[in-house]
């Protein structure tokens, strides 16, 4: 069999049914080694490694780990962005990479109140900058409160529990109970003052034309070589590649287990031959999300009226109550984000899918995800806490 062939029918680990993962079980993932999950690295004695370490789990894009943290006393220190760990091409004004600093924020909101602490935030305490720029100043000041008596967060026993589920979903809608509960995440958020609003999708034409989108819009991100390899770049091609990075995605974060992985992994995919022609995996990124678009029948959007930093930081937070909320009811959810970034080529596209669901014209749409019911994967790695920590 040639590789090209191999690869349509693996499909980078991506288009899940070609190779049969709906029926890999929960327990195989069980073999995957998970950085940053396991007790030793949740096990810190200082608090503010052990809630950094629980704040490095959450959702945020590509897995990247865009978080440096500086130390400012024995209870308090600054969150900034990580300068060598954005996404230039696929997010050239870093919107996404700060919606990943929310998520890390409330996380470690959520972490603290397991532990007995208040997370008091400040959000860029040296000022804030415009979204067509990132500064090497702190998103963030955080200082840790111990409470005589604290209310434990409902979302904090299922912080160990939260992913993003790439696995093909079973094609149901949520029901009208469930999106309720969903459309509830926020109440709780930047002090009862939520900044984003909720949109489902899950109408029959509207949830087609979705699929249409994501799939097209996928098709234009993979046409350009630089975006790809940007890409390719935090793909994982084997166990090693994530033991020496600890970031990023592979096979088994999409589902694929076992020895098909093995097999994929040693024979037929590696680094050095996507870089060269990265045509196969573009093609089956495509592929992989109209496979599981079509498998979809719910979507959401979180939009804000609005766009500076510290809002596209509001707006992590409040999506990270969202994936937690979801995970609570036992509800898969997977980002999908591509529609929305803003480099040149997307923007037609992206115009035409604002309008088609009425977005307001000052609204930004910050987050885009499916909705449905699917077998658990492994989780993403981790790095270890004190490559985040500066001195």
């Amino acid at each position: 069999m040639k590789r090209r062939q191999f690869i349509r029918i693996v499909g980078l680990g991506l288009a899940s049914t070609a190779i049969g993962s709906s029926i890999v079980s929960c327990s195989d993932n069980k073999q995957a080694v998970e950085f940053g999950w396991g007790t030793a690295s949740l096990e810190q004695s200082d608090i503010r490694l052990k809630l950094i370490a629980l704040a490095m789990l959450c959702p945020n894009p590509h897995n990247i780990q865009p978080w440096l943290i500086k130390m400012t006393s024995d209870t308090s220190f600054d969150l900034y962005v990580d300068q060598t760990r954005l996404l230039p091409q696929t997010d050239p004004v870093a919107r996404q990479i700060h919606i990943g600093q929310g998520t890390f924020l409330e996380t470690l909101s959520i972490a603290a109140s397991g532990h007995g602490y208040q997370a008091e935030i400040s959000y860029f305490p040296e000022g804030e900058y415009s979204n067509q720029e990132t500064l090497e100043k702190p998103v963030a000041s955080i200082t840790l409160v111990k409470q005589d008596t604290t209310v434990v967060d409902e979302l904090y026993p299922y912080l160990l529990e939260r992913q993003s589920n790439k696995r093909e979903y079973n094609n149901h809608r949520l029901s009208e109970t469930e999106k309720s509960k969903l459309g509830a995440f926020n109440l709780r958020s930047n002090e009862g003052k939520p900044v984003s609003q909720l949109l489902f999708i899950d109408k029959p034409e509207a949830s087609q034309y979705m699929q249409e989108v994501l799939t097209k819009a996928m098709a234009i991100e993979v046409s350009n070589k630089q975006r790809d390899l940007e890409t390719i770049a935090l793909f994982r091609f084997n166990d090693a590649e994530i033991a020496k990075y600890r970031d990023g995605f592979g096979l088994a974060h999409s589902g694929v287990t076992g020895f098909k992985k093995i097999v994929a992994e040693t024979l037929f995919l590696s680094r050095k031959s996507a870089e060269k022609d990265s045509t196969a995996f573009g093609e089956q990124s495509v592929q992989f999300t109209k496979t599981v678009s079509e498998s979809t029948a719910s979507f959401a959007l979180l939009s804000s009226p609005g766009n500076s930093r510290q809002q596209q930081v509001q707006v992590g937070r409040e999506y990270c109550r969202l994936n937690l909320t979801s995970t609570k009811m036992g509800i898969a959810q997977h980002p999908m984000s591509q529609v929305l970034q803003e480099y040149q080529d997307m923007l037609p596209l992206q115009e035409d899918f604002k309008q088609y669901f009425s977005i307001p014209e000052n609204h930004t749409v910050q987050m885009l995800v499916r909705l449905g019911h699917a077998a658990k994967t492994a989780h993403t790695p981790r790095r270890a806490v004190a490559s985040i920590v500066k001195a």
